[in-house]
C-alpha cells in the first residue's frame, strides 16, 4: 500500500500545513497515519514547531495590545482606536485558546506515541545485544566441540537453561533463539513455499533478501544508495542464482542477466507497495527508501512465520 502522507520524512514545510489542516474537525482522520511507527518522530517534531510559532505568536500579539494601552494612556490614539484594537484581541485569544486546546491534546498523544516507540526499541535494542552474547556463545561451543573444559560447559549449559526474555511460551529457551536466528541468518530464498502475504500482496523470499540488503546500506539519516552498488553487492550475495534452471533458460534466451532482472523485479514489487523510489541524481540511478518500517516490518513477518524467537518480533 502506498505511503498515506502526501510529503517526504525530511520535509517539515509540507508536513507542518499537513498538520495544521489535520487539527481541523474535518480533518481528524489523518491522524493514524500521522501517529505511525515511522512518522511519529517527524510529526512530534513538526508540533513542536507550531507550538513554539504559536507561542511566539501570542508574544506579539500581547506585546501589540501593550503597545496600544500605551499609546491611548498618552494621547496618541483615541478611545474608540484602542477599543477597537481591544476587541480584536480578545477575539484572537478566544480563537487561540481553542486552537491551543487541541495542539496540546495532540501533543501530548504524539509525545505518549513516541515514548512508546523508543521504549519498544529499547527492549528490542536489549534482546538484540542477548540474542548476540548467545550466539557467539554458540559459536564458541561448535568451534570447541570435543576440546571443552568444564567452564565451557558450564556456559553452554545456559543456552539450554535460561529463557528466552518476553516469550509467551515458558519452555523457550535461548537456544531455541539462537537456532532460529541461524536459519534466518541464511537467503530467505532458499526457503522452499516460504511464500508470506505481505500488505494483501504475496512476497517470496526473494523479495525479502532484498528488502535485507537495502536496509544494511541504508539508515535513516542516508535512506539513500547507489543503485550500480546495489546491483554489485546482489550479484555478490545470489551467485546461486546464477546457476538455477531458471538462469539458464534466461541465457539462452539472451534475455540478459537473470540475477539482475530478479533483483529488478523485487525493486519494482517494492516501489509499487510505496516502499522504496528509484531516481536519477546527477546522471547517476538510485534507490531511496520510503518508508523503513515497512521494509523491517516486511522482515518481521517472514521471520514471524518460518524464524520466530517466541513471541518477540525480530
Amino acid at each position: 500500500m502506498p505511503n498515506s502522507l502526501p510529503y517526504d520524512p525530511t520535509d517539515d514545510e509540507d508536513a507542518e500545513n499537513y498538520i495544521r489542516e489535520a487539527l481541523n474537525p474535518s480533518h481528524r482522520g489523518r491522524w493514524e497515519a500521522l501517529l505511525a511507527d515511522d512518522r511519529i518522530s517527524q510529526t512530534y517534531r513538526v508540533l513542536k514547531i507550531i507550538e513554539a510559532r504559536t507561542s511566539h505568536t501570542a508574544t506579539c500579539h500581547r506585546d501589540q495590545i501593550k503597545l496600544a494601552e500605551k499609546q491611548h494612556d498618552a494621547g496618541l490614539m483615541t478611545a474608540v482606536e484602542h477599543a477597537s484594537q481591544y476587541r480584536e484581541f480578545i477575539a484572537w485569544r478566544e480563537r487561540a485558546s481553542l486552537f491551543n486546546i487541541v495542539l496540546h491534546q495532540y501533543l501530548a498523544l504524539a509525545s505518549d506515541r513516541l515514548r512508546q516507540v523508543h521504549r519498544d526499541s529499547v527492549v528490542e535494542s536489549l534482546q538484540r545485544s542477548l540474542l548476540a552474547l548467545a550466539f557467539a556463545v554458540d559459536d564458541h561451543r561448535q568451534a570447541h566441540a570435543g576440546e571443552e573444559s568444564l567452564a565451557d560447559t558450564a556456559l553452554w549449559a545456559r543456552l539450554q537453561l535460561l529463557p528466552w526474555p518476553n516469550s509467551a511460551n515458558a519452555s523457550y529457551r535461548l537456544a531455541d533463539a539462537v537456532a532460529a536466528e541461524r536459519g534466518r541468518r541464511g537467503a530467505a530464498r532458499h526457503i522452499k513455499k516460504g511464500l508470506i502475504e505481505f500488505q494483501g500482496t504475496p512476497v517470496s523470499g526473494e523479495t525479502v533478501d532484498v528488502a535485507d540488503l537495502l536496509l544494511e546500506i541504508t539508515d535513516h539519516a542516508q535512506p539513500t544508495c547507489d543503485r550500480t552498488r546495489l546491483v554489485e553487492l546482489w550479484h555478490q550475495r545470489a551467485p546461486d542464482l546464477l546457476h538455477s534452471p531458471a538462469a539458464k533458460v534466461a541465457a539462452t534466451k539472451h534475455n540478459g542477466r537473470y540475477v539482475t532482472h530478479r533483483l529488478r523485479t523485487s525493486l519494482l514489487y517494492l516501489e509499487l507497495q510505496g516502499l522504496i523510489t528509484r531516481t536519477t541524481h546527477e546522471n547517476k540511478p538510485e534507490i531511496t527508501v520510503l518508508n523503513r518500517a515497512a521494509l523491517i516490518s516486511l522482515r518481521r513477518q517472514w521471520d514471524k512465520k518460518h524464524f520466530p524467537l517466541g513471541d518477540a518480533d525480530f
